[in-house]
């Protein structure tokens, strides 16, 4: 073998092992089971793809708390490969295998706008959460505001508290008479 074809060879077998590497992928959410929270979704950067099953979503949470987002049918989704079998973490035990990077450790880790169809940023310093066109949305800004618009804004509580120095109802003072 000359050294040009061993080179050649060299650099062959290792984009081979590089094209079986998954870092990460935009998919396609195929379908989704928000109870289990996974969903089967298609990879957008390869026509001959195959879904990858059974993909588990993560979430922004902690022991206590979540911030679940409603994934649907045809949503896009930031995809990425565990460096190491999830398997035993997810199904609470056993023998990890000796895999990589593999689509079978694939988790969502959120969804993506593709620059095609951009969003209005109406808030670029904040903290929102909301629907896309922002009709209804829940804003925190660094100055210690949090304003929510929503066309109906319901409270179910065993006790609500207002405090303030001001209140305020269609900027005018409400005036209550607390015996």
């Amino acid at each position: 073998m000359t050294k040009t074809s061993m080179t050649q060879f060299l650099g062959t077998a290792i984009e081979e092992s590089f094209m079986n590497m998954n870092t990460c992928l935009i998919c396609r959410v195929l379908e989704v089971d928000m109870n289990l929270y996974k969903a089967d979704v298609l990879p957008l950067n390869d026509p001959e793809a195959t879904p990858i099953l059974d993909v588990p979503i993560a979430f922004h949470q902690t022991d206590r708390f979540v911030i679940q987002m409603p994934y649907k049918q045809g949503d896009r989704v930031l995809v990425v490969c565990s460096q190491a079998d999830i398997d035993p973490l997810m199904f609470g035990g056993g023998d990890a295998a000796s895999r990589s990077f593999s689509a079978n450790d694939a988790l969502i880790v959120g969804g993506i706008n593709l620059f095609t169809k951009p969003i209005q940023n109406e808030h670029p310093n904040d903290v929102v959460i909301g629907t896309k066109d922002f009709q209804t949305k829940i804003v925190l800004n660094d100055s210690g505001e949090i304003n929510v618009k929503s066309s109906k804004f319901k409270v179910e509580a065993d006790d609500i508290e207002f405090v303030g120095d001001t209140i305020t109802a269609n900027g005018k003072n409400l005036v209550t008479s607390i015996e």
